[in-house]
C-alpha cells in the first residue's frame, strides 16, 4: 500500500532533490528579461523567457546591487545561480547570484522600433487626444470576461458608479490571435451607442501583454469613434496602446475611478444650491419680521398692543401660514432634488439637468415674486391699520372738542354711575378739569343733590 504523505513533505523532498543535483547547483541561463520588479527590501524579481518558455528568477539585495544598471525588461542576459523551489507556489526558480548583459531581446527590439515609427506618425501626440466625457452613462469594455483586470474594473464601477452600464466587447487578451481580435473588438465598440471605450487587462509578463502593442491594435485605438481609456498591465509595463489611447490608467481599478469622476461633485453642487435657497428664504422672512416688529415699537400710542393686538394676531397668523407654505415648498424642492439625484444615476443628465436648472430658476423667480407680493400686501394692510388707528387716536378726538370723563379713575359711560356731589375729572384737548356733580339727567329725568 502506498504511504500517504503531506504537501509539506513533497515540497521539501522536491526542494532537496533540486538543490542536491550537482548540475543545478550552479547554472548559467540565457534569456530575455521580463516582469522586472524590485521589492521594498531591495530584493529583485524578474523572469527569463525564450520562445514560449518562462523561468522565474529571484536575487537577494546583496547580489542585485552588483547587477548591470542596464538590466531591464527586454534585455538579453545570462543569469548565473542555482535552482531552488518556492514552496508557497509549488514552483521552481533560479536564485541569481550574477548577471551578464548580452543585448536587447527580440521582443523588446520590435517594441522599440514600432514605438519610434508610430511616434513619427504622431499617433501618440497629446494634441490629437480627446477628453473623456464628464458624465458617462454607457461604457464599452474591450477585454476577456476571464481577465482579472476586467473583473476588477467591473466590480469597481458597480461599487462607485452604479448608474454606468457596461457593454462587453469580448476578445482574447493574449496569444497569436489576440491582436486581430482586440482590433476587431475596438471596431465593434466604435459602432455602439456608448460614451467611451475602456481597454482593460490585468498584469502579466512583457510577452503576455505584447498583443496590446501590435500595430493593428494601436491603429484601431486611434480610429475609435469614442474616447478610449486604456488600462493594460501596470505602469512599468506600458504597451503601445496605452500611449495611443486618449487617457492611460495605471491599473483597471484606477481606470474605474477615472470614469465619471465629476458625477459626485455635481450631486454635491445640487444639494448646496438647495441649501443656499433655503437659507435665503429664511433670511428674507426674518428681515420682514424684524421690520414689522420695529414698526410696532415706534407707535406713538401709550399702549399700542391694546389697539394693534387684532392686527398683530392676523399678521402673526399670516406669517405662520407663509412659513408653513414656504417650508412645504422647500421640502417639495428638496424631495425633487433628491429624486433628480436618483434619476441622475439612471439617465443622461445633459438634458435632465438643463430642465431641472430651468425649473429651479423659475421656482426661485416665483418664490421671489410671491415673497414680494406677500410683503406688499402686509405693508398695505399695515398702512390701512395705521390710518384707522390714527383716526381713532384719543388725542385726535380730544382736539376736536370732546372730553374723556373719569370717576374714581374709571371712564364714565353712564351718568347714573356717578352720584350727585361726586368729584369727576374731564380730560380735554389741552389739560384736565376737575368738577363736582350738582345734577344728573338720565332719559329726560333730572335729579339734584
Amino acid at each position: 500500500m502506498t504511504e500517504v504523505r503531506g504537501v509539506k513533505w513533497l515540497s521539501g523532498y522536491l526542494r532537496s532533490k533540486l538543490q542536491d543535483d550537482p548540475t543545478l547547483r550552479t547554472v548559467a541561463i540565457r534569456g530575455a528579461v521580463s516582469n522586472y520588479n524590485t521589492s521594498a527590501r531591495g530584493n529583485l524579481m524578474f523572469a527569463l523567457s525564450e520562445d514560449t518558455e518562462l523561468l522565474q528568477c529571484f536575487a537577494w539585495e546583496d547580489d542585485a546591487v552588483r547587477f548591470p544598471a542596464e538590466l531591464k525588461n527586454g534585455a538579453q542576459v545570462v543569469a548565473t545561480g542555482r535552482i531552488s523551489t518556492y514552496p508557497q507556489r509549488s514552483s521552481y526558480q533560479l536564485v541569481v547570484s550574477s548577471v551578464r548583459l548580452e543585448g536587447v531581446g527580440d521582443v523588446q527590439k520590435i517594441f522599440e522600433e514600432l514605438k519610434r515609427r508610430l511616434a513619427a506618425e504622431r499617433l501618440f501626440d497629446p494634441a490629437r487626444k480627446r477628453p473623456l466625457p464628464a458624465f458617462p452613462f454607457r461604457v464599452a469594455l474591450v477585454s476577456s470576461r476571464r481577465a482579472d483586470g476586467a473583473i476588477d474594473f467591473v466590480a469597481r464601477i458597480r461599487d462607485r458608479r452604479p448608474h454606468v452600464s457596461i457593454t462587453w466587447c469580448e476578445t482574447s487578451v493574449q496569444g497569436p490571435n489576440a491582436p486581430a481580435e482586440i482590433a476587431g473588438a475596438l471596431a465593434r465598440a466604435s459602432q455602439l451607442d456608448v460614451d467611451m471605450i475602456v481597454v482593460a487587462r490585468g498584469g502579466g509578463s512583457f510577452e503576455d501583454l505584447f498583443a496590446f502593442s501590435d500595430e493593428r491594435v494601436v491603429r484601431a485605438v486611434v480610429r475609435a469613434s469614442h474616447p478610449v481609456l486604456s488600462a493594460v498591465g501596470h505602469t512599468i509595463n506600458q504597451q503601445l496602446c496605452d500611449f495611443a489611447a486618449d487617457l492611460h490608467a495605471e491599473t483597471p481599478s484606477a481606470a474605474a475611478e477615472r470614469v465619471g469622476s465629476e458625477t459626485q461633485a455635481l450631486r454635491q453642487r445640487i444639494h448646496q444650491s438647495g441649501d443656499r435657497m433655503q437659507i435665503a428664504v429664511f433670511n428674507r422672512l426674518e428681515a420682514r419680521r424684524g421690520r414689522l416688529e420695529r414698526a410696532l415699537t415706534r407707535s406713538r400710542l401709550n399702549d399700542s398692543r391694546l389697539f394693534l393686538l387684532p392686527v398683530g394676531q392676523r399678521l402673526a397668523a399670516a406669517v405662520e401660514r407663509l412659513e408653513r407654505r414656504v417650508g412645504a415648498t422647500l421640502q417639495m424642492r428638496r424631495d425633487r432634488l433628491q429624486a433628480a439625484s436618483v434619476r441622475l444615476q439612471r439617465g443622461d443628465p445633459t438634458l435632465a439637468l438643463a430642465r431641472r436648472g430651468e425649473r429651479l430658476r423659475l421656482a426661485g423667480a416665483r418664490l421671489d415674486l410671491a415673497s414680494s407680493e406677500i410683503g406688499t400686501r402686509f405693508r398695505r394692510r399695515f398702512d390701512e391699520a395705521r390710518l384707522r388707528l390714527a383716526g381713532n387716536d384719543p388725542e385726535a378726538i380730544l382736539q376736536k372738542g370732546y372730553a374723556i370723563v373719569t370717576y374714581d379713575g374709571a371712564a364714565v359711560r353712564d351718568a347714573a354711575t356717578v352720584p350727585t356731589g361726586g368729584f369727576i375729572r374731564a380730560r380735554v384737548g389741552r389739560g384736565t378739569l376737575g368738577a363736582r356733580v350738582e345734577s344728573i339727567e338720565t332719559d329726560g329725568n333730572e335729579r339734584s343733590g
